[in-house]
C-alpha cells in the first residue's frame, strides 16, 4: 500500500506484477473498493482521490469507441465511490455515459471521457484507473488503442494515472516498439506480489476455516505456512486439503501427501511457467546444492551460487520465490523446493556470446553444434534484444548479400527450426525464440516465461 501510495503521490503510474495465485487481482480489487486505505498512506494535504477499476476481461470489441466507453462505464459504475468524493461529479459522469453508451463514433465517446477528466481536473481530484488484467488486454489491443491510452495520461498528467495488473513484465507480453511511449509507463514502476508475511498468511487460513466450518490448531497453521511459504494460492489449496481430510494424518507426512494433490501440483506448475529459463536453471542448481549431504561441500556450493548468480537471485527474491539468510539462499517453501528438485526438461540458463573467444553458451554449456547460419542468427538476436525481427531482418543478418534476394520464407523457417533444436529444451514449445504472429520472431536470451 505504501508503494502504491508513493506512486500516486508523485503522479506516476505503475505495474503490480504477480505470478498466478499471488493475489494480484484481489489486491487491485481491494484498493479499488477501499480507496480510503490507500488514502491513509497519503498526506492530509494530498486532496481527493478516486480509484476506479476498469475490467478488461472479455471486451466486446477491440476498437477505440469501445475502449473509451468501457472506461466511462467503469466511472459510471463507481458512482457510489465518486459520490463520496463529489456528488456533482458522480452525477455528471452518469449523464456523460448515458449520452454515448450506444454510440459507435469514437469521437463522441472520446469527447465524453475527456469532459469527465476535465471535471476531475477542475475539482482537483486524482483519478487512478486500475487496469486489470492488463497483460491480456495488451496482447490484443491495437497500437491505436495503446497510443490513446498513453495520450490520455499525457493530456491529464495532473489528474490521471494508472495501476496495471500483470502476470509478467510487459516486455514478455508485447513488442516494446508497438507499445511505444506507453512502455515507459508500464515498465518503470513495478511492485511484485508473492509469498505473504506477517499476519497475512493466517488471515488466508482463517478464511478457509470460516468457509468450511473447520478449526485448525496453531501447530497445524504453522505447518501449513511452513510448507507453502505463505504463497496465497498454495496456502489456500493446502488449507482446503486439511479441512477436507476425514482423518488428519501426522504432520510429518503432509509434505508428501500435499505434493500428490492435483490442486497443489497445478499451482506449482503455474509458478514454474512464470519463470524465465535462466531463473528455472538457477532455482534447480540452488535446490541441488541444498541436497548435498556434506555440510562443508554444501556451504561451499551455496557460496559459489550466491557469487555467480547474484543478479538472478535478487530478482527471484523480488518475486518472493527466494530469500537469503546467513546460511545461504533458500527457496521460499518446502513444497516448492521439492517440486523444483523433481522438475524435468529444465532450461540450461541464459544464452550469451563470449566476444573474446567468439563462442556461444547456453548457461555454462557451450553450443558446439551451431552452424554458421545459427551463429549469425544468434549474434543478430543478441545484438538487438526482444524486439520483433521480421523475415527480411533475418535474411539480411544471416544470408550473404550475394544470394539474399533469393532466400525464401521457407528457408528462414527451416533455419529457425534448426536453431531451436540447438537452444530450446522443448523446440515444440519454444521460450528463447518465439514466433510472433504477423510480426516475425522475438528472442529472449534468458528464456521467456511460458505461462
Amino acid at each position: 500500500m505504501a508503494v502504491l501510495a508513493g506512486w500516486i503521490r508523485a503522479g506516476e503510474s505503475g505495474s503490480i506484477i504477480g505470478l498466478p495465485g499471488a493475489g494480484k487481482s484481489n489486491l487491485l480489487g481491494y484498493v479499488s473498493h477501499r480507496p480510503e486505505v490507500v488514502r491513509s498512506y497519503l498526506p492530509d494535504s494530498f486532496g481527493d482521490l478516486a480509484l476506479v477499476q476498469v475490467d478488461l476481461n472479455n471486451l466486446p470489441n477491440n476498437d477505440l469507441s469501445t475502449f473509451y466507453r468501457i472506461i466511462l462505464r467503469s466511472l459510471y459504475e463507481a458512482h457510489d465511490q465518486l459520490a463520496v468524493v463529489d456528488q456533482t461529479l458522480a452525477s455528471s459522469i452518469e449523464m456523460l455515459y448515458r449520452k454515448v453508451e450506444d454510440k459507435t463514433d469514437p469521437f463522441l465517446s472520446q469527447s465524453a471521457l475527456r469532459e469527465a477528466l476535465f471535471l476531475c481536473h477542475e475539482k482537483q481530484i486524482r483519478l487512478v484507473l486500475v487496469l486489470d488484467p492488463f497483460d491480456q488486454f495488451c496482447q490484443v489491443a491495437t497500437t491505436q488503442v495503446l497510443d490513446n491510452l498513453r495520450g490520455l495520461r499525457d493530456g491529464f498528467k495532473a489528474t490521471l494515472s494508472y495501476l496495471m495488473g500483470l502476470r509478467h513484465p510487459v516486455t514478455y507480453i508485447r513488442n516494446p516498439v508497438e507499445l511505444g511511449e506507453l512502455y515507459e509507463i508500464v515498465d518503470i514502476h513495478q511492485c511484485w506480489l508473492g509469498a505473504m508475511e506477517g499476519d497475512d498468511p493466517r488471515w488466508v487460513v482463517s478464511q478457509v476455516e470460516a468457509a468450511t466450518g473447520q478449526s485448525f490448531s496453531e501447530a497445524q497453521i504453522d505447518r501449513l505456512i511452513e510448507l507453502t511459504g505463505g504463497y496465497p494460492a498454495l496456502l489456500r489449496a493446502a488449507s482446503l486439503w486439511l479441512a477436507n481430510v476425514t482423518s488428519v494424518p501426522s504432520q510429518d507426512s503432509w509434505q508428501k501427501l500435499l505434493l500428490a494433490e492435483s490442486s497443489i501440483q497445478n499451482r506449482l506448475k503455474d509458478l514454474r511457467h512464470g519463470l524465465t529459463g535462466e531463473e528455472e536453471a538457477v532455482l534447480s542448481v540452488l535446490q541441488e546444492a541444498w541436497m548435498i549431504g556434506s555440510s562443508k561441500s554444501r556451504q561451499e556450493s551455496l557460496r559459489q551460487i550466491a557469487e555467480k548468480y547474484q543478479p538472478v537471485l535478487k530478482h527471484l527474491q523480488r518475486k518472493r520465490l527466494c530469500y537469503e539468510t546467513q546460511t545461504g539462499w533458500h527457496l521460499f517453501s518446502l513444497l516448492f523446493a521439492e517440486f523444483v528438485a523433481g522438475m524435468e526438461g529444465i532450461s540450461a540458463g541464459k544464452i550469451r556470446h563470449d566476444a573474446e573467444t567468439d563462442r556461444f553458451f547456453l548457461g555454462d554449456t557451450e553450443l558446439v553444434n551451431l552452424s554458421e547460419r545459427d551463429r549469425r542468427l544468434l549474434q543478430h538476436f543478441l545484438s538487438h534484444g526482444p524486439v520483433a525481427h521480421t523475415v527480411d531482418d533475418l535474411i539480411e543478418a544471416a544470408w550473404p548479400e550475394d544470394d539474399s534476394g533469393g532466400v525464401s520464407n521457407e528457408a528462414v523457417q527451416q533455419a529457425i527450426r534448426h536453431l531451436r533444436k540447438q537452444i530450446e529444451p522443448n523446440p515444440a514449445k519454444p521460450c528463447y525464440l518465439i514466433t510472433e504472429r504477423g510480426a516475425g520472431y522475438r528472442f529472449f536470451a534468458e528464456g521467456a516465461p511460458r505461462g
